[in-house]
């Protein structure tokens, strides 16, 4: 038996999960800023120009990234 297989944690055999506080549960979406999991989600359409915007804000230290959407 392999030395290092002997000493791992019963946590490193558990796929990673997200926090309880993440709106996203089935996906690891965090700020790149605070590395916080309280993310919130917008969409936006602009009915001129028929372009439909993603927001993504974190709730902790209000950075926000805008992401054009297709459809």
């Amino acid at each position: 038996m392999n030395a290092a297989r002997w000493f791992m944690r019963r946590e490193d055999y558990q796929p990673p999960r997200t926090p309880a506080e993440s709106p996203f549960r089935r996906f690891k979406v965090s700020c790149l800023a605070c590395r916080s999991y309280r993310t919130r989600l917008e969409a936006q359409f602009d009915e001129e120009t028929g372009e439909m915007t993603l927001l993504l804000i974190c709730l902790r230290c209000r950075q926000w990234e805008k992401l054009k959407a297709t459809i």
